[in-house]
Formats: structure tokens, C-alpha cells, sequence
């Protein structure tokens, strides 16, 4: 199944993607759902399924590589620990730092927290998680004492109002909003408001949309407390009992203008339906409020979660049935990541940096040194390595070139540090070209391990196929490491592992040390697991399905915390900056090295996008399939991209995904021209409302370049460097090139040196040139260059499949004339728009099931069923239409 290893058969892992966290099983048909999983019951989303194509990763990374040359794992190892050695010696421990990955398991994430912070002596370890989950994190602390989620999933069966804040769950966390939409039809008196200044695919199924202005969250928030306030529908009993700072918050709010008139100006949305939400909120016995990167992913993004929980305690629906805050975490392991101590300002187990953890901690590990004051977080980190602060840095599996904000900057540190280390299963991600020392790393599927879901969740994974070359978990590399420390130091070892087992019952008897505070996290009972025991753990919810329902609180005083939060409102801005919004697609993760290479993940976003609604595209005189220039203010840094229409943007708002890098982004890495402001409290950077210019580029060559899809040739034909812009696309056998230049491209100016024979055709606005073998009186296809002076919008899909085959030149011409693919709406059987439209108006596929009887879309993952359901919607009002 990988890299052509033997697959174990039977095994239950959990899937490597979001943090939903659910279970998969390998058999006889492959990789599908875990029907016993209670994440997921069996279910998986498009990339779920498409994890068998996903262990194909290309380019794979099999040996240790130092500045390009392969050495053993037993000189890289004792390099790094010379180099830490050395590093600690002359400058300092906070010389050293990590920068890792939620993920990695749990086991991984333990021990290198416990190098760095236990024998290194410096707290220089953040995670990406800081990117996405650190404002949850802060806000849990300060009201609960504790970074604890009070909320389990199957509270969403239970509630009579869900509401989803920043949050496009349909498409970033299908396999939850499924479950949402099962609740929604058990129970018809379900509710579901949808918080986000885009009507995005999820805002479209809610019974109540509110497109707030950007960042306006905590004015929402503030109002709908001075609201419950004025209602008297807050819960005195709860806040008297379990809570402390209520009078302080009171105060602040009542003195603000919140009143609903006020807020509809400031929000930018209608009173009704402001109201209408408030109403629904005071008078619903139950809540939750389901939160993401929307809220977490701003300058005042900790403020914004404390704002919610604010109205959760205010009105006593938390910590229990159907009640409460959810932070949904992005990564499948972010939570576990969060527990050992992966923050760069956690100390260990849910501990921070007090003398009395540190202490503990410094006992429990027999340690040498300990880490005693908090580290750098990750924009503070990449700070420092660029102005030469940081001597040695290990990178482990993250892509932060791509992934952090003002990533110019990024990349001008690793250039400077004098010894950057990369972890990593592939020698092509963006950041493995800094690396002085690569290590090839085990990747999902071939190592096991703990991962922690959204909701507490403790799952496995396991391993299935053996790891190719020498590629070797992260736990182990990090332990060789620790060992030989400890010899160069003298010191004793602390990384004597033989086994992922023995590591995690370490972990869990250090939540132990949790067992006489008012901490909830303690796995401690799992301290002395068998090997058979651990092989056969089964998912477990730690802190039980409430873990404040007892009306105890992790503060040392047991009563949580209404905190006072900073009303920033939206920011105004000129008529010439846009408001850029990143974020994720339904298809692809992260920095694409996982599902680029996938073909039917590869086909519902193209190439780099910028979405726009149509009146601003109207405005600014721009076009769809149009390249534009997107430029940070004052021309720090400026990015390529095509427009695409979305009228569920407002005006002045764009939004473009965070996946684009490496091969397939060329210079189109959005984060090129985000900038680096973070919250105060959390250090998470504000990815959501970065302020740009867009303008319209002047091109005169759009092409598209069909070829072989790893052909290693392929810059003999292509060379990228000469456009402007340039995004490669896999479909099956094939790779597809796009391109854009400023200017005209002569028929003859690529060379095929391969061909026999080429055919070179007008076409409307341009020229297309066939590079073909001759075989008679047909063709056999090598490749396809075609140069328009327009966006190129032929079915590139029909273009595709010609490559590698025999055909009449008549066929070739008919292929060229075809009209455009459409849009892909169902991404799990490659089902466009036009299939749908053809099927309602010729085969009498008018419904939602006749048309997943004939075409199958939507009966996978269902994340497209809303669109296939707007597709039919329309059609029925055009038919009634025409007969009035």
C-alpha cells in the first residue's frame, strides 16, 4: 500500500488530518471509516478517503542528508547533540530552539519537551498550534484555570441552539458538521446560527447567518451579555456559586454603547436578525458555541474566546449536557501537543512556569537544568534567529517558510541561523531546501503513537506499513539525541526509551503530579499500561463528559473567571485596501506535501485564488480568470493570483487559502503578505484581517503546459523562472503548468527535444502546439503547450487525458475546440456543475437524491450537498419562472 511495503491488515489507526479525530481501519478494500470510532462511527471526508493515495508522497525523503550528502543516523545524531552542546556552551541555552508540529504524536511531543525545557535549560519550543489554537488556550487559562475544552461532542446532539463563530465546519471539520446536521434532523427545535463575515457553504445551511463586520466578535459578544443583562435571563445562582468578576464585567458592558440599534451599525447587520440571535440565545434552556481559527486567528483573538465563555457562564449553560464553549481544534494531535507542555509558555502537563511546577517538574524528569521562565513564541522565535540570536533550530514536521506570517522573514532567518535541522518525510517541502541537516522522518501510517482529539479523546495510532529507507519516528531521533547529550554532559539519562509505551506511561504518570491541585488533567491510572495494553487502548475521553460539572473550576479557588475583554471594533480602512481573509479549502491540507499530489483533491481549486464578490470586482474593473497583484502596504512584499467570483464576500473583502506553496504555489504563498501582528496574550498571528492592494496585472501570454507529471526534464520545456506567475496542478498520469507572462510568447520559443513532430494550431486568442510521435496515420501525445492572450478557460480535464494516447488528428482538433469543464462541485466523484445541470434538465434528476442516485455526488462526505442543493433550487426557480 506504501512505497510498495507490506500493509498490516486489520489495524485501527485515526486519521493524521483535522481534529475531529477520526477512526480509520485498514482492510482487505483498503483504508475506510471506523465504524466503532465514536469521533466518526465510520464516516470519513474527501480526504479521508483519499488517505491511500496519500502514503504515495512523492519525492521521499529515505536518508539522512547533511548539505545534501547521506550519512548514518549515528553521525546526524551526535552532529545535533555536538551542535546543542556547543551552542549551550558558548552562547547559551536560549541559543536553541524548536519550532514542531501538532503533527506529531504525543510521545514525539513529550520527549522534545522534555529536552529542550529539562536538559537544554531553555523554553524555545513552540508548536504550529500556535498559529491556529494559542488564543483558545489563553482564553480557557484565564477563566477556567486550565486549558481544558468543556465539551464533548455528543453535547451537539443534546443542544437546542449551536451556534458557529468563525468556523466554516462543513468544509474544515466535515465529519462534525455531519453529526450537526443528523442532530438538526432528530430534532427540529436544533437551532444553528453561523457567525463569519462570509457566507460560506456552512453559513448557507444555518437558520440564521449574522456577516459581522471583521474582527467585531467581542461587540457581538459584549452586547448579547448587556442584552441577557436587560432581559434578566443570566443565571445569579451559577454566577454566585461557581464564578468570580461578574461586577467588573458588568460595569464595562453597561457603560459601552451596546445597545441593539447601536450594535447593528457597528456590526454592520440588521436588527431583526440581531435580535432574533440574542432571543434565541436568552430563552434556549441549552447552547454551545463552536469556535475556530475566525475567532482564534486575531490581534484580540483571546478576547474574543473570553467574550463567549463570558455568555456561556453569565447564563450557567456550561459543564453540562448541551451547554458550553468549543474550541475545535485544527490539527489531529494540537490537544496532545497542548497537555505535555508544546507551548513555548507551558512548562509541562498543564503546568506553567510558577516556582512550585518547576520544581515538580525538575524532580519528576532528574533533570540537570530546567526551563524557568516562559520562551519564544513562534513570530518571537523566527524574530530572533533572525537577528542572529539562535544558533541551532530543529524544525519538525511543519513548513513554517510557507505557513508563518511575513514569511520573507522566515526565510531570511534560516538562511542567517548557522545550523537549521528539518525534520521531515519529504526533501521538497519548502523548508527543507534551508536545512544544513535533513532527517527522514516516519511518516503517518508507519509509526504509532497517542493523538488527542477536539474533545479529550485520547486514540491511537498504529502503525501499518513498515517505514521506507531509513526513515525513523520523530520520538526516537529526539531520544538518540537526548542520550548522547547526556554523554557529552555528563549527565544522567533521560532518554533511555525502547518503546512508544514506556513514553507514554511516563507522560501519564507525570499528569500525576496534578493529583493533589485543582488541575483536572491526570492520566496518572494509565501510569504502568502492559504493552498488550497498550496496543489494545481503546478511544477514551479524559475528565469525564463534563469536567466542571461539578461546579469546581481549575483556578486555585474553584470558581472560573469573567473576564474583561477589549472592544478594538472592525478597523476602517481606505477605499484602496482590501481586507485579506485566509483560510483552509475543503481538499487540501496545510502546505499541500500531504494531498497536493492527489489528483481529485487537486481539482477543485486549481491554482492560486483570490475571491472576490462581483460588485467589488465590478468596482476595481476586474474579471474572473484575471491575474492580480497583491501587495502589502508600502510594497514590503507583493504575490500573484487569479480571481475567482464569490458574492458571499462583502465588498472590500477577499479571501484566499493558506495551502498554496512549494511546486504547486510557486511565488504565490499568501502568507508572503500577511503581516506579523499577534495578539498580546496568546502571540497567535492575526491571519484573518490583514489589510492589502489589489491590483490588475498586465498580461499578455496566459498559458497551460501538459506533460508528464514527474517528468525530471520538465525546465528544458518550462522554465518558471521567466514568468510572472507559474502554479503546476497533478491530474492522474500528468502534470498541468499554468502560467502567465507580460509578455507575447512566439509559437516558437520552448524547445521539445523529445518530439518527432509538432503540430501547431490557432485557436481563438492565441496558439496551441501538439508534441506528438507519429504512428501511422495518428498521433501519440507528449505534450500540450497551449499561449492565449486571455484566461484560458478550454476543458483542460479532456486536454489531459490525451497525453500518452493514440489519436486521429480530427480528434485532437475536436478536444482543442471543447468549451470549458465547469465547476467542480463533488470532489469525491469528480462531479462538475455542468454534469448536475445536464442530469436535472435531460435525465429529470429535479431532487437532491435523484441526482446522487444518477451522478453518486454528495453521497461520500457530503460537504457539496448544500451546493448541489443550491444548484437545484435555482433550476426549479427558473422553471417556475418561465411558466409565469
Amino acid at each position: 500500500m506504501s512505497q510498495g511495503c507490506k500493509t498490516t491488515i486489520g489495524t485501527k489507526t485515526t486519521c493524521p488530518y483535522c481534529g475531529v479525530g477520526c477512526g480509520v481501519e485498514i482492510n482487505s478494500n483498503g483504508i475506510v471509516g471506523d465504524a466503532s470510532h465514536p469521533a466518526n462511527s465510520g464516516s470519513l471526508c474527501v480526504k479521508g478517503v483519499a488517505l491511500e493515495e496519500s502514503l504515495q508522497t512523492p519525492s521521499r525523503l529515505l536518508y539522512p542528508k547533511l548539505n545534501g550528502r547521506e550519512v548514518d543516523w549515528q553521525y546526524a545524531t551526535t552532529l545535533i547533540a555536538e551542535k546543542l552542546h556547543q551552542a549551550k556552551k558558548e552562547t547559551g541555552p536560549d541559543s536553541v530552539a524548536m519550532y514542531v508540529s501538532g503533527q506529531l504524536l504525543t510521545e514525539d511531543y513529550y520527549v522534545a519537551n522534555k529536552l529542550m525545557k529539562g536538559y537544554i535549560g531553555s523554553a524555545n519550543i513552540d508548536t504550529n498550534s500556535r498559529l491556529c489554537m494559542s488564543s483558545a488556550v489563553a482564553a480557557h487559562i484565564r477563566a477556567f484555570g486550565e486549558d481544558l475544552v468543556p465539551v464533548n461532542y455528543s453535547d451537539i446532539d443534546d443542544t437546542e441552539l449551536l451556534v458557529i463563530c468563525g468556523a466554516n465546519t462543513a468544509w474544515t471539520h466535515p465529519i462534525l458538521f455531519q453529526r450537526i446536521q443528523r442532530a438538526r434532523q432528530k430534532n427540529p427545535n436544533l437551532k444553528v446560527v453561523v457567525i463569519d463575515p462570509r457566507e460560506t457553504v456552512t453559513a448557507k445551511q444555518a437558520d440564521l447567518h449574522l456577516a459581522i463586520k471583521n474582527d467585531s466578535d467581542v461587540i457581538l459578544f459584549n452586547g448579547l451579555l448587556k442584552f441577557l443583562l436587560e432581559e434578566q435571563c443570566i443565571d445569579n445562582d451559577y454566577i454566585q456559586s461557581h464564578t468570580s468578576g461578574f461586577k467588573a464585567l458588568v460595569a464595562e458592558v453597561t457603560a459601552q454603547r451596546y445597545s441593539v440599534t447601536e450594535l447593528t451599525a457597528s456590526l454592520g447587520i440588521p436588527q431583526q436578525k440581531l435580535t432574533t440571535f440574542y432571543q434565541w440565545f436568552a430563552r434556549s434552556p441549552t447552547a454551545i458555541t463552536l469556535f475556530c481559527q475566525g475567532v482564534n486567528q486575531a490581534k484580540n483573538g483571546v478576547d474574543k474566546g473570553n467574550s463567549i465563555i463570558n455568555a456561556h457562564l453569565a447564563t450557567g449553560k456550561i459543564a453540562k449536557s448541551g451547554c458550553g464553549p468549543f474550541s475545535i481544534t485544527g490539527q489531529p494531535n494540537a490537544m496532545g501537543g497542548r497537555e505535555v507542555g508544546g507551548l513555548a509558555n507551558q512548562l509541562a502537563v498543564h503546568r506553567g512556569f510558577d516556582n512550585e511546577s518547576i520544581q515538580l517538574v525538575q524532580n519528576f524528569w532528574n533533570s540537570p537544568e530546567i526551563a524557568s521562565n516562559p520562551g519564544l513564541k513562534a513570530v518571537e522565535l523566527f524574530e530572533a534567529v533572525e537577528r542572529g540570536d539562535i544558533k541551532v533550530l530543529w524544525i519538525m514536521a511543519t513548513n513554517p517558510v510557507i505557513s508563518m506570517p511575513n514569511n520573507a522573514l522566515v526565510k531570511q532567518a534560516l538562511d542567517i541561523c548557522p545550523f537549521v535541522i528539518v525534520s521531515d518525510i519529504t526533501a521538497d517541502s519548502d523548508v527543507a531546501q534551508y536545512a544544513d541537516l535533513l532527517l527522514p522522518a516516519a511518516g503517518w501510517g508507519e509509526k504509532q503513537g497517542m493523538v488527542t482529539n477536539s474533545e479529550r479523546r485520547v486514540s491511537r495510532q498504529r502503525q501499518f506499513v513498515s517505514p521506507p529507507g531509513e526513515a525513523k519516528p520523530d520520538w526516537w531521533a529526539i531520544s538518540q539525541v537526548g542520550q548522547t547529550l547526556c554523554q557529552l554532559e555528563q549527565t544522567s539519562n533521560g532518554f533511555a526509551y525502547m518503546s512508544e509505551r514506556e513514553i507514554f506511561c511516563e507522560f501519564a504518570a507525570m499528569t500525576g503530579l496534578n493529583s493533589n491541585s485543582s488541575l483536572k488533567l491526570d492520566l496518572s491510572q494509565h501510569a504502568n499500561l502492559t504493552e498488550q495494553e497498550y496496543q489494545d487502548w481503546q478511544p477514551t475521553c479524559w475528565g469525564d463528559q463534563h469536567p466542571f460539572s461539578d461546579g469546581q473550576y481549575s483556578h486555585a479557588d474553584g470558581k472560573a473567571r469573567f473576564i474583561v475583554t477589549s472592544d478594538s471594533g472592525a478597523e476602517r480602512q481606505s477605499n484602496k485596501l482590501w481586507t485579506l481573509n485566509t483560510g483552509r479549502q475543503r481538499d487540501q491540507w496545510h502546505t499541500m506535501t500531504r494531498t497536493g499530489h492527489i489528483p481529485h483533491l487537486a481539482a477543485s481549486e486549481i491554482e492560486p485564488t483570490i475571491y472576490i464578490s462581483e460588485l467589488s470586482a465590478s468596482r476595481q474593473n476586474l474579471k474572473s480568470g484575471q491575474l492580480t497583484r497583491l501587495i502589502k502596504p508600502n510594497h514590503q512584499a507583493c504575490i500573484y493570483a487569479k480571481i475567482a467570483i464569490d458574492d458571499g464576500l462583502a465588498a472590500q473583502e477577499v479571501f484566499m487559502s493558506m495551502h498554496w506553496a512549494g511546486r504547486y504555489g510557486g511565488n504565490s504563498a499568501v502568507n508572503a503578505i500577511v503581516n506579523s501582528e499577534t495578539d498580546p496574550l496568546s502571540g497567535q498571528p492575526a491571519f484573518k484581517s490583514s489589510l492589502i492592494e489589489i491590483e490588475p496585472v498586465d498580461v499578455k501570454s496566459y498559458g497551460l503546459f501538459i506533460k508528464s507529471a514527474f517528468d525530471a526534464n520538465v525546465d528544458a520545456y518550462l522554465n518558471k523562472n521567466n514568468f510572472l506567475y507559474q502554479a503546476f496542478q497533478s491530474d492522474k498520469q500528468v502534470g498541468i503548468w499554468r502560467f502567465a507572462h507580460n509578455q507575447w510568447i512566439q509559437k516558437h520559443s520552448f524547445t521539445f527535444s523529445t518530439s518527432h513532430r509538432r503540430i501547431t494550431i490557432d485557436i481563438p486568442q492565441g496558439w496551441l502546439t501538439v508534441d506528438c510521435n507519429l504512428m501511422g496515420e495518428n498521433l501519440v501525445v507528449n505534450s500540450i503547450l497551449v499561449v492565449s492572450n486571455q484566461p484560458i478557460q478550454m476543458d483542460y480535464s479532456h486536454l489531459s487525458a490525451m497525453v500518452g494516447y493514440v489519436m486521429e488528428l480530427s480528434q485532437l482538433l475536436t478536444i482543442v475546440q471543447s468549451e470549458s469543464a465547469g465547476k467542480l462541485i463533488c470532489s469525491c466523484f469528480r462531479v462538475t456543475d455542468l454534469q448536475i445541470n445536464d442530469a436535472i434538465k435531460n435525465h429529470d434528476c429535479t431532487t437532491l437524491s435523484a441526482l446522487q442516485n444518477r451522478l453518486k455526488c454528495g453521497t461520500n462526505c457530503g460537504s457539496c450537498i448544500s451546493q448541489i442543493e443550491q444548484i437545484v433550487t435555482s433550476h426549479q426557480q427558473s422553471t417556475e419562472h418561465s411558466l409565469s
